[in-house]
């Protein structure tokens, strides 16, 4: 297994800056081994930071295709959608540069989160096998080890096989979700996890100490070729 490495910064400005910084250096050498790039993004405080700080970034957007860890099931324009504020960090300043897959909304017509995900994979069309889907995934961390919507204790990390599931009782509001699962995660060439905050520490600890990912999600988040937790000194803060 790859080697599983973190890196903490003085403040989330810094750690932003850093984790875009990586993120473009892999887009780019990528880009230049395949002639195009896939990438991950990932809502939350952090996450929407490190979208922005991507936006002035050297990469060659025509050729990158953009995803969303997950989503809410929410409607189009719904101030929760996670697209909505990397729309706005992100994705507006480059324009129609990027190839950018957003999931399904929820309509009057189109209520069924289960349905709704099975579309959207179908859509996508992956292939089986293990090759990867993305080539960098950014994750951002709940203090429970949650990322995009796999929460401990759920079907959502119980999932061994499909790439995207629905998501229902979700412990944290919205209810109804959409989410890439940890089998599509770890068809990631490099996985980069972003938390801020002493809230964040112990899954932090858990993480890189190789939990059990039923019980710490973020601890299945490994990538294929590198897998980096970017930290400010309060998430760092209960690792030895």
């Amino acid at each position: 297994m790859p080697h599983i490495r973190h890196v903490v910064h003085t403040d989330t400005d810094a750690l932003a800056a850093a984790a875009a910084r990586t993120v473009a250096e892999c887009l780019t050498e990528r880009i230049a081994a395949a002639g195009q790039a896939t990438l991950a993004l990932t809502g939350g405080s952090v996450g929407i930071k490190t979208a922005a700080a991507l936006a002035g970034s050297p990469v060659d957007w025509e050729r990158v295709t953009i995803f969303f860890g997950d989503e809410r099931f929410v409607p189009a324009g719904h101030p929760e959608r996670n697209d909505g504020q990397l729309d706005e960090a992100l994705l507006d300043s480059l324009g129609d540069r990027p190839t950018v897959h957003r999931w399904p909304a929820r309509t009057a017509q189109d209520s069924d989160v289960d349905s709704a995900a099975a579309r959207f994979l179908e859509s996508l069309d992956i292939p089986g096998g293990d090759d990867p889907i993305f080539d960098v995934t950014i994750l951002g961390m709940g203090p429970e080890g949650h990322i995009d919507s796999i929460f401990p204790h759920t079907p959502a990390v119980a999932e061994t096989e499909r790439m995207v599931v629905g998501v229902r009782e979700c412990p944290k509001p919205p209810a109804e979700r959409m989410t890439f699962t940890l089998p599509a995660v770890r068809r990631s060439r490099h996985v980069l996890v972003v938390a801020a905050g002493e809230g964040k520490a112990e899954a932090v600890a858990r993480g890189l100490g190789g939990a059990d990912p039923t019980e710490w999600p973020v601890a299945g988040a490994v990538g294929s070729e590198s897998t980096t937790y970017h930290l400010d000194e309060g998430a760092a803060s209960a690792l030895n």
